[in-house]
């Protein structure tokens, strides 16, 4: 259907006079008849009574009319995007990003956009990590701040950000909790509060790794989906958790300890399509 059919036939749905419709629309009455005609055609029914005076919506074009709102709104927000891209303005950005600590790298990404171009369309939403390049390659999202690796070809760009050092969560009443730092070797025996492996594999295994490297192995007693639930279960004395530490939900009833031997548990990247992002945000992404 014609973008153009659509706007004269919700016009004429408002009026239900082809005279009153094609003077709104600066058009001869028969021009806006054979529109409309054109219009049934395509679609293979009448959309409106003739037969009767004033002309009224067919049972098919009360159902067009439904939805021919949306489709002519959404059009016009689509021109309106490609026309700001013309000019070097962001219209849409949509953001991806990674579950746990990553609020801050985020948070400064949105006031920046906010403040050079307040009128942009932000779409924000938190990705697993297996789900961010696939995003990125199908268009999903327009960037994303992650914990990651290495992409496995060259049609996505990896900026890295920051190292994220390992921490422990304890509860505020804990035997480690007095300490400056916690050594990994003395949470041999805690029972662990963490996210589950599918949500980040990359940081997950580094977890893992980082326990059997100081000679035990993470013994994993609750699966929570977000940081929220993992607080709450730490607190109320179900186990110690782990984290990086840019962590930027933290609790009064929990402490929040660097571990010794350091340990670098992730990458925090910005990433992005190889000629798939506006260029005006390019140099925002590599100065977070």
């Amino acid at each position: 259907m014609e973008l153009r059919r659509l706007e004269y036939f919700l016009v004429l749905a408002e009026e239900l006079n082809f005279g009153r419709a094609a003077v709104r629309l600066h058009i001869a009455q028969p021009s806006l008849s054979q529109q409309i005609r054109q219009l049934e055609t395509e679609l293979d029914t009448e959309l409106f009574d003739r037969t009767v005076r004033p002309i009224q919506l067919t049972n098919a074009g009360r159902l067009l009319l439904r939805d021919a709102y949306a489709l002519v709104t959404d059009a016009e927000a689509a021109a309106r995007e490609v026309r700001r891209a013309g000019r070097g303005e962001v219209g849409r950005l949509r953001i991806g990003y990674s579950y746990g600590g990553l609020y801050d790298v985020v948070l400064r990404l949105l006031r920046r956009v906010r403040e050079k171009w307040p009128d942009a369309n932000l779409v924000i939403q938190q990705l697993p990590e297996r789900e961010q390049i696939p995003a990125l390659r199908t268009g999903r999202v327009d960037v994303v701040l992650g914990r990651t690796t290495e992409p496995p070809d060259g049609d996505v760009v990896t900026h890295h950000l920051r190292d994220e050092r390992l921490i422990a969560i304890l509860p505020a009443g804990h035997l480690l909790a007095g300490h400056e730092t916690v050594v990994l070797t003395d949470l041999r025996d805690e029972p662990f509060v963490m996210f589950p492996r599918r949500l980040e594999p990359v940081v997950f295994d580094n977890y893992i790794q980082a326990c059997l490297n100081a000679g035990f192995t993470l013994r994993l007693e609750h699966e929570v989906s977000d940081a929220q639930t993992q607080a709450l279960l730490i607190a109320a004395g179900l186990g110690t958790g782990l984290s990086g530490d840019h962590l930027a939900l933290r609790f009064p009833e929990l402490v929040y300890r660097p571990v010794e031997p350091r340990v670098n548990i992730a990458k925090i990247a910005a990433l992005w399509g190889v000629n798939k992002l506006p260029e005006v945000l390019e140099p925002f992404l590599r100065d977070l």
